[in-house]
């Protein structure tokens, strides 16, 4: 459609995400995105936060899905899509809704550590049992050997070669004292 205006809103959510069917049984999420927005006060040369600008965003199909199912009150969010005032509210019709890195961790189904999707780690196979010291044998426990680390595959590219500067590297103004 002509006349849209494209749109990129980062913002938290506020209350619940609602997931319904239409008609044909096809998905639709609701949900209200909160946008604070940042200014620049020279007088005091201070950012502070203006008033929060609510925007109802509205999507569709396996994306209604995935919304409904990892949104919650307060996460924040960075959602792209066409926006229009309609009724006196700012609406997004999100094309894309995405976890804000900048405040969130997000784990996906291929990253997931085997923790938290509920997996507990392998034990160590050891060819000799532990014995545990008591107070009447004064040997110590017998600790299995470490497990040696694999072999890593050859690096494909630049960026896998490229030595990584330590954190502070990159966000310090000056030297850093250790």
């Amino acid at each position: 459609m002509s006349g849209e205006t494209s749109a990129v809103i980062r913002g938290r959510v506020t209350g619940i995400v609602q997931l319904r069917h239409t008609e044909r049984g096809t998905p639709a999420a609701r949900f209200t995105l909160m946008q604070v927005p940042r200014a620049y006060d020279s007088t005091r040369g201070q950012w502070h936060d203006s008033e929060p600008v609510p925007v109802i965003c509205t999507v569709l199909g396996p994306l209604a899905r995935h919304v409904a199912e990892c949104l919650t009150d307060a996460v924040h969010v960075i959602a792209t899509g066409n926006l229009a005032l309609r009724a006196g509210l700012l609406h997004l019709d999100s094309a894309q809704v995405g976890v804000d890195l900048a405040h969130h961790i997000a784990y996906i189904d291929d990253t997931l550590p085997a923790v938290l999707a509920g997996h507990a780690p392998a034990p160590h196979s050891t060819s000799a049992p532990l014995h545990r010291a008591t107070p009447a044998s004064p040997t110590p426990a017998v600790q299995p050997a470490p497990v040696p680390a694999p072999a890593a595959a050859a690096p494909a590219d630049w960026w896998d070669t490229a030595p990584p500067a330590p954190w502070y590297a990159v966000a310090a103004t000056g030297p850093t004292r250790h």
